[in-house]
């Protein structure tokens, strides 16, 4: 098992860290450490010939899903910018909020004052289609039956690419814990996810194989069967994608063990044609361009990417906060920084 505990960070590219913390803080997530690499040690560990200044931010009592926003003394380009989820290379994330429509009138009023974004509204996702279980294996009845179900809303701005969940009448305890006190209450990130363009069934295999990270679905989802990514993924009639879900180690198949953390794979096969963005959301430019995780035993992880067949794996150097790290690109062409943990979060992990 290579991977310790969950998702660690999702690192923005900013123009701006007071501005982007700010953004951040509606969301319940406050400042943390800063840390700086000046060129050639940025150069050596995210291949990004620019000195780099670093933020985290953290959320609540959680050791992970949490964010890292990245100012590059001279950033590669705007990165993907304000353009929906489908494309190759398309990076973004999800969080549970108290209210989607709390949110989206935020949205309303940033869009009257003239701010850029994208938005769609809160999409009707039927969890009893899922989990036949939930009511002896028929169909929920609506007027009749208790729904247990979750509304998408899909935020895009020029810097952010954000899911944000509504859950209704279930919870999770341990899958995303939601400020109460923060202006727009939410969770901390609770799902990261990419999309590309493949023929290949096993292009995310990594993330099993290497990381070590617990399998726990593959759906094919044909555009009949679409729900909330009919309209998100701009689906076309006929077009059939896959869904790849990657949990933490310590997750379970309960609801109260499933952990938050994951990676939400998405597939599409080539025919899909979709747009080729994945050299603008790798570190260095504006926007989500990277992903961390945190590992057991890292000299080990990285002898493996190595075997694996990973591309342009760094040595291993101290990254902002003088943590030991490297990056790689997967085989799926993403880049990921691996970090190694510390003994008393591995002790935290253990317990």
């Amino acid at each position: 098992m290579a991977a310790a505990g969950g998702l660690h960070e999702v690192c923005y590219g900013v123009p701006d860290l007071d501005a982007a913390a700010d953004y951040w803080a509606a969301y319940g997530f406050r400042r943390g450490a800063s840390g700086r690499l000046d060129e050639p040690a940025a150069f050596a560990l995210y291949g990004v010939r620019s000195a780099v200044t670093s933020l985290r931010l953290g959320h609540l009592d959680s050791d992970h899903g949490l964010v890292r926003l990245m100012q590059w003394e001279r950033p590669l380009g705007p990165g993907i910018g304000l353009t929906g989820l489908r494309a190759h290379g398309s990076r973004w994330v999800a969080q549970f909020v108290a209210s989607a429509l709390d949110v989206a009138n935020h949205a309303a009023l940033a869009r009257r004052q003239g701010a850029p974004l994208l938005d769609l509204s809160p999409g009707f996702i039927d969890l009893s289609s899922y989990n036949p279980q939930l009511f002896g294996g028929r169909a929920a009845r609506p007027f009749v039956d208790t729904l247990l179900a979750v509304r998408e809303y899909t935020l895009l701005q020029p810097l952010w690419r954000q899911a944000l969940l509504e859950r209704f009448h279930y919870d999770s305890p341990l899958l995303g814990r939601v400020d109460k006190g923060a202006l727009l209450p939410a969770s901390q990130i609770v799902n990261a996810s990419f999309m590309v363009a493949s023929d290949d069934d096993t292009v995310f295999s990594f993330y099993e194989l290497v990381l070590g990270l617990r399998p726990q679905s593959v759906q094919a989802i044909p555009w009949e069967a679409a729900m909330a990514s009919r309209a998100v993924f701009e689906l076309r009639e006929g077009e059939t994608h896959w869904c790849y879900t990657f949990e933490e180690p310590r997750s379970g198949d309960r609801n109260d063990a499933r952990r938050s953390g994951r990676l939400y794979l998405f597939r599409f096969p080539s025919t899909s044609r979709l747009d080729d963005r994945i050299a603008q959301s790798q570190p260095g430019h504006l926007g989500c361009t990277l992903f961390t995780w945190r590992a057991h035993d890292l000299a080990a992880l990285r002898s493996r990417c190595v075997v694996a067949g990973c591309r342009a794996v760094t040595d291993i150097v101290a990254d902002e906060f003088g943590v030991p790290a490297f990056s790689a690109v997967t085989p799926d062409g993403m880049t990921w920084t691996f970090q190694q943990a510390s003994d008393a979060e591995l002790e935290r992990f253990a317990a």
